[in-house]
């Protein structure tokens, strides 16, 4: 079995809004129509207006959301047929209830195994106080995925994605900042002690506010997987597509009409 997943942050995402994204809810829906994808996630969905919509254009599709008393919730997707179930991870909100709770997705694959999927929207910010929320948070999925290797004799398959936030660290009357790039290397390492492997995306921002945006383009969103998985290779050595404005041939009016952050699309495969 192969699977294909996309994985979205779309920006305030309530299914409403006026001028060029007064109808953003359908080019959203069309574009992931057009990837195809069996499983799908989108991050920043407020309010019941996006749920209600994809249930009705994705028909062949079952859906699960996270709730809580945040704004901001996870919108999951699964194709007809798969076998999946969701469980929503509170423990990411680190006893703060306006924390977003990451969500887990268990696919039972045709052999009977389990690939872990753990959707993941994590706290923003460069400030002492969110880049020490994000470090709390991957030591939480460190923490699952010790508990899934002693499940599984340490043979779990086990994907973390979504938009990790990982912008650096900006410290007050200090020389210990970290960039977004030596946050995202230390990361690499917090989680390679559990066998958990950053996948090579095919360009090196996932973020960008546009070209009159004071903030420049970032890499955020991630997938990390453990080596038992096999990708499919999205050229170049890549196996995970960056989408939407790093390919569009206007990139603000790209993300204008749909989100600042490009989806990422990847398929595994021999499941």
């Amino acid at each position: 079995m192969d699977l294909r997943i996309l994985s979205w942050n779309v920006e305030h995402f309530t299914g409403k809004g006026t001028g060029v994204r007064a109808d953003r809810i359908t080019r959203v829906a069309e574009l992931i129509a057009q990837e195809n994808p069996d499983i799908f996630a989108l991050m920043e969905v407020k309010g019941s207006t996006v749920f209600t919509e994809f249930t009705r254009r994705f028909p062949g599709y079952s859906f699960s959301v996270t709730e809580g008393t945040q704004v901001q919730e996870i919108l999951i997707g699964v194709r007809g047929g798969l076998t999946a179930f969701f469980t929503q991870r509170n423990e990411f909100r680190r006893s703060n209830p306006n924390l977003r709770p990451a969500a887990l997705l268990s696919v039972i694959t045709p052999g009977s195994e389990t690939l872990s999927l753990l959707f993941s929207h994590l706290k923003s910010l460069p400030s002492p106080e969110g880049f020490g929320l994000r470090d709390a948070m991957f030591e939480k999925v460190r923490g699952l995925k010790r508990a899934i290797d002693r499940a599984t004799d340490g043979q779990g398959r086990f994907i973390l994605l979504g938009d990790l936030n990982t912008m650096g660290l900006n410290m007050t009357f200090s020389d210990a900042d970290l960039t977004g790039p030596e946050e995202i290397a230390r990361v690499d390492h917090i989680l390679r002690v559990r066998d958990l492997h950053r996948q090579i995306k095919t360009h090196p921002h996932t973020f960008n506010n546009g070209s009159a945006s004071s903030y420049p383009p970032a890499d955020l969103d991630h997938v990390y997987a453990t080596p038992n998985l096999t990708f499919a290779d999205q050229g170049q050595g890549a196996t995970v597509r960056v989408a939407g404005w790093a390919e569009a041939a206007d990139a603000d009016a790209w993300i204008a009409a749909y989100s600042d952050h490009a989806p990422l699309i990847f398929d595994v495969q021999g499941l």
